[in-house]
């Protein structure tokens, strides 16, 4: 019975980190399409962090468990 539950429950938790992965790819999808319209570009920061620079000022970060703004 516990390790059922176990089961259940890391099944549960993949479920869970693929619909992130799938929603983190269809959020990168709309910023690159920002970029190829000119509205966005991409860059990586001296810490290596991976941003998006709107022409608009704002910058996004984007981390391993999500997107911060940072402007």
């Amino acid at each position: 019975m516990i390790v059922a539950r176990n089961f259940s429950r890391r099944v549960a938790a993949l479920k869970a980190t693929d619909e992130i992965s799938a929603s983190r790819r269809q959020v990168e999808f709309y910023c690159q399409t920002l970029v190829e319209a000119g509205a966005a570009e991409w860059d990586v920061n001296d810490t290596g962090e991976i941003e998006l620079q709107l022409t608009s000022g704002e910058v996004y970060v984007f981390g391993y468990i999500g997107i911060t703004r940072r402007r």
